[in-house]
């Protein structure tokens, strides 16, 4: 009776705290929905949807066409070759992308054919005779945004390469069809002479230069999951369940700040005077913020599954283990609880406390993979992602969303968990042992 009086108790105080409730509440489903929509928006940008470039083709032969079919068939990019029913010239793109309405503008130069035909037939020309070839001398201009990420750049110019890559290859097998047979009479002249060669007609089969589009090597991409869970990681499956891990810390905030006021205001010291064990006056505030703590879950989950799709993202998967979900949200919540306690012990003040508590909890977000994925930091900061209960928590969420994995796969993780609210209630009844001593 005595714990339930102290969750109660700790349950109505946090119901006057208005504050408290956005902070816990409404603040983790913001970070979801605002930085979920963002990443979705930067994954697209790297390449898994057509980024729009401005396409100009000042071009007078057929070249600048292929390159635009070229540049199409990658996927990767999206030319817009118009601007207010308007065809773009050089100075219109580069307005364009000045003003910040296009990243990217791509500008094939006149005369483009002619130069570049004229560099495979000597490139080719240059091969049969063992000579070096001159340097290029076609170029295309693209304009960009100096303010575009390198990712989103070479996203980009990787789309650029493939396209250049793909017509060379057509232009020098065009070029080689037809220099092979001129160089084939050339060899026989000087090895029987122009006259015995002269009045032979040679007949020689033309080179198709369809051969040069034909694909020898097929590239097979396979999912290393189940084939029975096959979904690959989003930003929604990132996300999720990495800002409900920060939501859930977050709790250091007011839980901490509970029991500063209750000391401040000698509320505390009335308790301890009573009848009151102190792991019954600690477990009521943990139990307390453990029932806040998974009604967050459940909202970010709810947001995940329903009101992010409405916004364009994909849906949150959360695999086929409901028994390893609900333990790994209990021993997350169980953690995040126990840390509130042991700052709350700790600190002098409400500002130590919001200070300390919201600092710390966003250097543990940030070491465990909550802000950025842990596989592209450096390796030193991987290496102490280790030390960190919302990366542990993160990885056991990720391990059930996108791999398919179960309990026992996560267990080693709800048992990190576990341990460190254990540690950190130990830890803060010994404070606190020592403060009733002190009453």
């Amino acid at each position: 009776m005595l714990l339930l009086a102290n969750i109660k108790k700790e349950l109505l105080l946090l119901s006057r705290d208005r504050g408290g409730l956005l902070v816990l509440f409404v603040m983790p489903m913001m970070l979801v929905l605002v930085l979920s929509l963002i990443q979705d928006n930067l994954f697209r940008a790297s390449g898994e949807t057509a980024t729009p470039a401005l396409f100009v083709n000042l071009d007078e032969g057929s070249l600048g066409t292929e390159f635009r079919q070229q540049l199409e068939a990658t996927g990767t990019l999206e030319l817009v070759t118009e601007s207010d029913g308007a065809k773009l010239d050089t100075a219109s793109a580069r307005q364009r992308v000045l003003s910040g309405d296009y990243q990217f503008a791509i500008i094939v130069p006149a005369e483009f054919s002619a130069i570049i035909n004229a560099a495979a037939e000597e490139a080719v020309r240059s091969a049969f005779r063992q000579e070096q070839s001159s340097p290029p001398s076609g170029q295309l201009t693209i304009f960009f945004d100096p303010t575009v990420r390198g990712v989103y750049r070479t996203a980009v110019t990787n789309a650029l390469a493939r396209g250049i890559l793909g017509l060379e290859i057509a232009l020098k097998s065009a070029a080689l069809g037809r220099q092979l047979p001129v160089e084939l009479r050339r060899s026989l002249e000087e090895q029987f002479g122009a006259d015995e060669v002269g009045s032979v007609q040679l007949e020689i089969p033309r080179l198709s230069a369809s051969w040069s589009r034909q694909s020898l090597i097929a590239l097979r991409e396979e999912s290393a999951y189940p084939e029975k869970y096959a979904t690959l990681p989003t930003s929604v499956q990132q996300n999720v369940p990495a800002w409900t891990l920060f939501g859930m810390f977050f709790i250091v905030i007011p839980l901490a700040g509970t029991l500063i006021r209750e000391r401040q205001e000698g509320t505390m010291t009335r308790l301890m005077t009573m009848p009151v064990s102190n792991s019954s006056l600690l477990l009521g505030k943990v139990l307390a913020y453990l029932i806040i703590c998974l009604i967050q879950f459940v909202l970010m989950l709810m947001t995940g599954k329903f009101v992010l799709p409405l916004l364009g993202t994909p849906v949150l998967e959360i695999g086929s283990a409901p028994l390893a979900l609900i333990l790994v949200a209990v021993s997350a919540a169980l953690a995040a609880c126990g840390y509130g306690i042991l700052v709350g012990v700790l600190v002098r003040s409400y500002e130590q406390a919001s200070t300390f508590g919201a600092v710390s909890v966003v250097i543990a977000a940030a070491l465990g993979g909550v802000m950025v994925p842990v596989y592209v930091m450096p390796r030193v900061m991987q290496d102490l992602s280790v030390i960190s209960p919302l990366g542990w928590g993160l990885e056991a969420f990720l391990e059930i969303f996108v791999r398919d994995g179960g309990l026992v796969s996560v267990m080693p993780r709800i048992a990190a968990l576990g341990g460190f609210f254990i540690l950190c209630l130990c830890f803060a009844l010994f404070v606190f042992r020592r403060w009733r001593r002190g009453v």
